[in-house]
């Protein structure tokens, strides 16, 4: 036995036999503060796990409010410039849906999430993150449902310039673009590009991308404008499902010319 091992055990030895000569009233009360301070860092944890539980909770609340907020502040502009008389805000219902899966085929064009037809989930519900419009309920099944997302091939949704007013249609082929923007069309790198709400599933004002380039020198009638999405599918772990949306999946019909000839507008 080393000199240190034989001080520790002589000092263990010492306070052993000095507790079993106290009276019950002093132990009692050394009992008391060894346990308080040998708890103390079951105490701590213990707290640390509770403050980040409710920490949580209160995270999930606020991105709620945040896209709540985001929603109702666009249909109060809309309602602003039709110089309406009514200020009442539609309450968009946001139901949280984590990822359980992903299409390896297509790992950014579909999500599953772990909602469905229990929870009162639709197809063509819009469905959003913190930061933007995600996509658009495809499936549903009982437990759980499919998005199709702004990164599947051929996904298209009515959009307009943030700054200019300028509509277009943003769709997905080999990149994501702002499609029918016409080369006199002042758009500019940087501008903000969102939800119409000339559709039947997305309401107005959901932010989609940024403008990131634009070819001005073409010559077609329309030029290329490229946006970057604001949303990251690859990183997002759950999104909101809006589930009051105004959902009317028959197609709109609107006549064109004096032949009346019929369009299907975007989504």
């Amino acid at each position: 036995m080393s000199r240190r091992q034989l001080i520790l055990f002589s000092i263990l030895l010492i306070v052993c036999i000095t507790f079993l000569a106290l009276g019950e009233q002093s132990k009692l009360y050394l009992s008391t503060r060894l346990s308080a301070v040998l708890l103390f860092p079951v105490k701590t944890v213990t707290d640390f796990l509770h403050f980040l539980t409710i920490s949580n909770a209160r995270i999930t609340e606020l991105e709620t409010l945040v896209n709540q907020l985001h929603l109702e502040n666009s249909e109060l502009k809309k309602r602003i410039l039709l110089d309406t008389t009514e200020f009442k805000t539609t309450k968009y219902e946001l139901l949280k849906a984590q990822i359980i899966g992903r299409d390896p085929s297509n790992i950014n064009g579909y999500l599953y999430i772990n909602k469905g037809k229990e929870d009162d989930v639709k197809i063509s519900q819009p469905v959003i993150s913190i930061n933007g419009l995600v996509g658009k309920i495809k499936l549903v099944t009982g437990k759980y449902s499919v998005v199709e997302t702004i990164e599947n091939q051929g996904f298209a949704v009515s959009a307009v310039d943030i700054n200019t007013k300028i509509h277009g249609v943003v769709k997905k082929k080999q990149n994501l673009i702002f499609d029918f923007i016409r080369i006199d069309d002042e758009i500019a790198v940087g501008d903000s590009i969102c939800t119409s709400g000339m559709s039947e599933i997305f309401p107005q004002g959901i932010l989609i991308g940024i403008v990131k380039k634009i070819e001005e020198q073409s010559t077609l009638f329309f030029k290329p404008v490229y946006i970057k999405p604001t949303v990251q599918i690859n990183r997002l772990t759950y999104v909101y499902v809006i589930s009051n949306a105004e959902t009317d999946l028959s197609p709109r019909l609107i006549p064109i010319g004096e032949a009346g000839n019929m369009i299907h507008p975007p989504q």
